[in-house]
């Protein structure tokens, strides 16, 4: 067995194989593989020499494989205990008997555990001894989410057929390692997403997450072969297998390996696109887009030329030029077709302002060859660096709709030796400076795979690095409340906070009057990441209650964690095919996490009436309005004197 496996159904290659002799089968003295399984999690049987009889279920000896074939005993041996599996596998390393599916056969060999898998293993060819008949095995039918663990156990080595539809809920390792995660459900969801760390029910729902999942694996031990579903073709940038797809017809043989059961397919399953790729999000009418995007490690090298190396010490980002303009095409394609006003961004390499940092690289793409309605800008926060960190986070805009009412601030939050500080920007929503500014801040909180001495994964749900994560929160809650109008002002915090709903810093936010505004939007569950096979949102957009009054909508796109990761820009683990037939210069697979987007009412410029003149902006009452128009365009009290509003203006902006 190797550190992986990978799967993907070919023609048996029997021309390597060695022809077994014959045996007199059916003679006393075969000991049942039931009687070698035992209805423990191991063999007690460890050490012993056993012969064996039973009918070929899969043959895995080609190359690549995982030297071996399973063996399930005839129907007529089974001793009928649940508890005891009649299946093993047969271990037979660089042998390659000449077998096929049907075959029965006798074997003899030395039972072991080996990485907690029970397995017979012959000394020689000869100890493998055809019976010269043929027998059909049944498959067991079964059904997830399984009543414990240990009924995989008791299915070890077993021709099995999952007795209903079944669904992709992960599929990170499909095209490196061929393994694709599934359940009974459409998607898993991660328990802090759904409930308080610790309590009961995230407790009960982590517990029923782990029944309801199964690897389909065929045991190729290669990495990186070609991803033999969706057929017909197997995967590529145009025909992909998301999470949330749906597989059946699904059967296999249960092993077990690298601390998971493994189900290796004796049959093609039919994949049904349960999940197809959705297009852009409209945007609201009369509207301004706030959108968040992580952007997986925009690297731009040093900016000036396709001289390697290209990576810096920091190791992130794309290796070689060529995969840059790869990553880039697919940041940009994304963004574009967001059609976004103001874009929050994480993970740009932090490497200041200046012609050829990332950021400038990143704003030159996006508006090459568009208009200039469309072309994005940024400002300076006055330091050449946000932060210590190798990445940082950055805000662009569009000065065709949007008007900064004042220059980018960055902000420290808690342990700066942790964590990336925030920027933040106010903005008006129209073109011209009226309304109310609209303060944007942009976070990227400490993972929680970081090491974090002091804060470890106290195994809540939460991961490591909690009470930094949380510390930040309660740092920019303290900085935003200090502020002239504190957090009664509009202000919208988005970015990745490596916390998912229901964890502390979210909470913490919340309990000081945040909306959140995805889960106010989408009560049916919200997700941006993907990982383990349990979906959740890392990414957020949280508003003060002056703020949520004017979200029109939001939601996230998703366009990312569903998708196979050899979709992404990177040439690693691929053959030169693989490189060109998994890339499409498109918004799939263009990072890790799922874009979020927040669209709010746009203020409209004053329009003339027949008897006065107004501020056009949906949705505000009349003192607003005027207040606007003032702010608007001071000479106008003159006017507005003359109806009688004058001194009233004066009196609401004393």
């Amino acid at each position: 067995m190797t550190p992986q496996h990978t799967f993907r159904l070919l023609p048996l290659c029997l021309a390597l194989a060695t022809p077994v002799s014959y045996a007199a089968c059916g003679i006393p003295g075969a000991t049942l593989i039931s009687q070698v399984q035992g209805s423990g999690s191991a063999t007690t049987m460890a050490n012993q020499t056993v012969t064996i009889e039973g009918v070929v279920t899969s043959v895995m000896t080609g190359s690549d494989q995982v030297k071996g074939f399973y063996l399930q005993e005839e129907a007529a041996d089974q001793d009928g205990n649940p508890a005891t599996s009649e299946g093993i596998f047969v271990y037979t390393n660089a042998m390659k008997p000449a077998l096929v599916a049907g075959d029965v056969v006798r074997v003899t060999g030395v039972v072991k555990e080996f990485n907690n898998e029970t397995q017979l293993q012959p000394a020689n060819i000869g100890q493998v001894e055809s019976c010269g008949s043929k027998a059909t095995a049944t498959a067991v039918k079964v059904r997830l989410p399984v009543a414990s663990q240990s009924s995989w156990e008791a299915l070890e080595g077993m021709l099995v057929q999952l007795d209903q539809p079944v669904y992709v809920v992960a599929n990170y390792d499909y095209a490196r390692y061929g393994e694709l995660t599934l359940s009974s459900q459409p998607r898993l969801w991660t328990t802090t997403q759904k409930h308080r760390p610790g309590t009961p029910e995230g407790v009960a729902l982590a517990a029923a997450n782990l029944l309801d999942k199964i690897t389909l694996d065929d045991g190729y031990s290669n990495q990186n072969r070609d991803a033999w579903l969706p057929g017909p073709g197997g995967l590529s940038a145009s025909n992909t297998l998301r999470a949330g797809d749906q597989l059946n017809n699904v059967s296999g043989v249960v092993g077990y390996s690298f601390s998971k059961y493994r189900l290796h397919p004796v049959a093609t399953p039919q994949v049904v696109a349960g999940n197809p790729r959705p297009a852009a999000p409209a945007r609201s009418a009369d509207s301004v887009r706030l959108a968040s995007f992580n952007v997986l490690n925009f690297f731009n090298g040093d900016g000036t030329s396709s001289d390697l190396p290209f990576k810096d010490a920091s190791n992130r980002g794309a290796k070689t030029y060529a995969d840059f303009l790869k990553q880039r095409a697919k940041i940009v394609s994304a963004i574009r077709a967001l059609d976004a006003d103001i874009v929050g961004l994480m993970e740009l390499e932090n490497d200041g302002f200046g012609a050829q940092s990332a950021l400038q690289d990143l704003v030159n793409a996006l508006n090459d060859g568009q208009p200039a309605a469309k072309h994005y800008s940024f400002g300076l926060p006055g330091v050449d660096k946000i932060g210590s960190d190798a990445i940082r986070v950055g805000l662009i805009y569009r000065a065709a709709v949007v008007k900064p009412a004042a220059n980018p601030e960055v902000k420290e939050i808690g342990d700066p030796s942790r964590n990336r500080p925030a920027l933040a920007q106010s903005f008006y929503l129209s073109s011209q400076a009226i309304g109310q500014p609209l303060t944007v801040v942009v976070n990227h909180l400490k993972s929680k795979g970081s090491a974090c001495a002091g804060d470890p994964d106290l195994a809540d749900g939460q991961g490591n690095c909690n009470q930094t994560r949380v510390a930040a929160v309660n740092d920019l809650k303290t900085w935003l409340a200090g502020q002239q109008g504190g957090l009664g002002r509009s202000i919208v915090l988005v970015g990745d906070f490596n916390a998912y709903a229901k964890e502390d810093p979210i909470y913490q936010l919340e309990q000081a009057g945040f909306t959140n505004l995805l889960a106010k939007n989408h009560a049916d569950g919200v997700y941006s990441y993907v990982f383990n096979g349990e979906s959740g949102n890392l990414d957020h957009g949280l508003a003060t209650a002056a703020a949520s009054a004017r979200v029109l909508g939001a939601g996230e796109w998703h366009i990312n964690a569903d998708e196979p990761t050899a979709l992404e820009y990177s040439s690693e683990f691929k053959s030169v095919t693989q490189q060109q037939n998994y890339y499409a210069a498109d918004a799939y697979r263009s990072s890790d996490h799922d874009p979020l987007y927040i669209d709010l009412r746009a203020e409209k410029p004053a329009v003339a009436t027949g008897t006065a003149t107004t501020t056009a902006s949906a949705g505000s009452d009349k003192d607003s309005r005027l207040s606007k128009l003032a702010a608007a365009d001071g000479s106008l009290l003159g006017m507005l004197a003359a109806l009688g509003l004058g001194a009233m203006l004066r009196r609401r902006r004393g």
